[in-house]
């Protein structure tokens, strides 16, 4: 990113990551030299623990009352101890229940202190004292199907090599052959940035006895019309043994001339704690794809386990809780559209589609020019109007048309460089998608910050819960509301209004709690803070750094601006600018970021978040880059 070009911050990159560095250590407190009685203490993992990791993971904890001269050993291997007292080691595994010894010698004194978690064999191991050749816990699909005669079910399962298996619903059978494994410890695709796991595939044969399991699946294509409460089963024969079954899923068959329907709801208990919108998936519990407003109507078909199929259109298909899809004796919900308008409502820039019924929809954003493309499942096009506000400067044009049967496709484009927010709700039955303009404040400068008149919400993330913990006890909730209160103070002498969502340690707000407030409270740019941590596995020694994180197109070059001014005060390496699918960041209705400022488990960032140089330092960087995304905004 490009100098900011004002005062000190004309230094060099390299500059500022030795200022930093520098200051980060003169920040860290000294180890106490008082000669008490020597403690250590194990962190995490908790006792008991379930590690997800198979072959190595982290441990970390503290040392109390050492001295300069403390030696730290963890499974006989030397870990440095910070002079905090925190300490982190990468220690390797074996399978089942399994202890880290931790040995502290200090002044002639020693503590020792062991922790005893559980680690998982591997499920291509062969488990000890098998009598089944499988493993009944791998078996898929799980739970109720409903499908349709001509469908096809992949089923599969983990299994010894010299097993036969087939899948098999009344006359219909298919025999499984082995796959490609899955990687074993799925969080090092994501967080590791050393070479990627590899799942050791061999096309060879598998031997006749022994070795390692494998992944056994097949497509069961469903001809038979099946009598009433019969299962979808799994038949395991060995070489001159017997054959064994288990039932993999009650299984019923539906009548495609019969029309089903549900009504969407994510909050039937009124709680208000929800975002009022049903996810619905790409398949089963996979990644997300539309976003619906409660009261949305949609025709439903298959059902897999506890996920209710969404028949949007020929060929599209999404998938939405069960819990939240009911049933409904109406008729498939669906529409003739004859008319567009457009509105001004407080800011907003507002298309008004006259549905007759609350119908599933989509809505793509793109930047490049700005425009929003909305996808209307179920709706017929006989669109003969489009009305233009006249004095609304923001919508360039709206262009509609039906790119298959059953799908009106709207195209919205800005008159404007940057996107600044979207919603999408229901009035009556008519379907509104709002285009936000930008804050007010921006409008008029001159001789003001950038940051002036501008509503920010600071978001202090975590609390109920804990979030990370340091190795030395340190919350993450704590750290992060230290930095969001030095961050509302910069924010405000700027300028700009700040809303937090909690600015004391003993309150506490859900997810959509916050995200509900600071759409309610009208908030040009939502931040929130955090500090990171990893999932077990990986290798934090190797792995750390400072990112910030976004989910829609239009929160990207906040983050992006954030990133490039706190990387020079944390001088820590740069872990990059992250889409990822957090829930406070879901909410469309203004640009909105989740900053990770350093790792609570490494001893040193820990440290350094206890005291309040550091923090203040995170928070004016976090300033100076909402600042610098404004300027940039005005730029374009």
């Amino acid at each position: 990113m490009p100098a900011t070009g004002r005062g000190s911050r004309t230094r060099a990159p390299a500059a500022w990551a030795a200022f930093a560095a520098l200051a980060l250590l003169a920040a860290l407190p000294r180890a106490s030299r008082a000669q008490g009685e020597l403690a250590v203490t194990v962190q995490y993992p908790p006792a008991g623990a379930a590690i997800t990791a198979t072959d190595s993971t982290f441990v970390f904890g503290r040392v109390d009352e050492a001295g300069e001269d403390v030696a730290l050993t963890v499974n006989g291997a030397p870990v440095p101890v910070h002079a905090g007292g925190g300490w982190i080691a990468f220690v390797p595994l074996a399978p089942d229940s399994f202890t880290f010894e931790v040995v502290a010698v200090s002044g002639g004194r020693r503590a020792a202190t062991r922790r005893t978690v559980w680690v998982p064999r591997s499920l291509l191991e062969p488990p000890t004292g098998d009598t089944l050749g499988y493993r009944p816990e791998t078996i898929q699909p799980r739970g109720a199907l409903e499908l349709y005669a001509g469908d096809t079910v992949q089923v599969s399962v983990v299994a010894a090599p010299d097993m036969e298996i087939r899948a098999r619903l009344g006359d219909a059978s298919v025999r499984l052959l082995p796959e490609l494994p899955d990687v074993s410890n799925a969080g090092r695709l994501v967080f590791d940035f050393g070479e990627l796991p590899e799942t050791h595939w061999t096309a060879e044969p598998p031997p006749a006895t022994g070795g390692p399991w494998k992944r056994f699946a097949g497509d069961l294509y469903l001809t038979y019309s099946g009598a009433e409460g019969d299962s979808l089963r799994l038949e395991f024969t060995r070489a001159g043994g017997e054959t064994r079954t288990a039932s993999v899923a009650a299984f019923s068959f539906l009548d495609p001339t019969v029309i089903r329907t549900a009504a969407l709801d994510d909050d039937t208990a009124g709680t208000g704690g929800t975002d009022h919108r049903v996810i619905a998936r790409h398949g089963p519990g996979m990644g997300y794809y539309l976003f619906l407003p409660n009261g949305t109507r949609a025709a439903t078909g298959r059902r897999s386990g506890d996920w209710r199929e969404l028949a949007l259109g020929p060929g599209t298909r999404a998938w939405a809780p069960l819990a939240e899809t009911f049933p409904t004796s109406a008729a498939r919900p669906g529409s003739r559209i004859t008319v567009v308008r457009s509105r001004l409502e407080n800011g907003w820039s507002e298309i008004v589609v006259p549905t007759t019924d609350r119908l599933p929809f989509q809505i793509v954003q793109e930047l490049d020019p700005v425009r929003y493309t909305v996808r209307v499942f179920g709706a017929a096009a006989d669109v003969d109007y489009v009305h233009h506000a006249f004095d609304d400067q923001l919508l360039e044009s709206v262009v509609w048309s039906q790119p298959e049967t059953g799908v009106l496709e709207i195209v919205v484009a800005l008159a404007a460089e940057s996107a600044w927010g979207y919603r999408a709700y229901w009035e009556g039955s008519h379907l509104v998608i709002g285009f936000r303009h930008p804050p007010p404040a921006l409008s008029d400068r001159r001789f003001r910050s950038p940051l002036h008149g501008v509503r920010v919400i600071v978001d202090p993330g975590h609390n109920p819960d804990t979030g990370a913990v340091g190795p030395t006890g340190l919350e993450e909730r704590e750290a992060n509301l230290g930095i969001s209160l030095e961050l509302a103070e910069i924010l405000e002498r700027r300028g700009a209004e700040v809303v937090m969502t909690r600015a004391a340690a003993d309150s506490a707000l859900g997810l959509y709690d916050r995200t509900n407030l600071a759409i309610a409270a009208g908030g040009d740019l939502f931040v929130s803070i955090h500090n990171n941590a990893l999932p077990d596995g990986v290798n934090p020694l190797l792995n750390n750094g400072t990112s910030v994180l976004y989910y829609h197109p239009q929160s990207r070059a906040l983050a992006e601006a954030i990133q490039a001014e706190l990387l020079p005060r944390t001088g820590l390496s740069d872990r990059g600018v992250w889409h990822q699918n957090v829930a406070v960041l879901r909410m469309n209705e203004m640009p909105a970021v989740l900053v990770e400022s350093v790792f609570m488990m490494i001893p040193e960032q820990e440290a350094a978040l206890r005291t309040p140089e550091f923090r203040r330092r995170i928070a004016e960087g976090v300033a100076e880059g909402i600042e610098r995304y404004l300027r940039e905004v005005e730029a374009k």
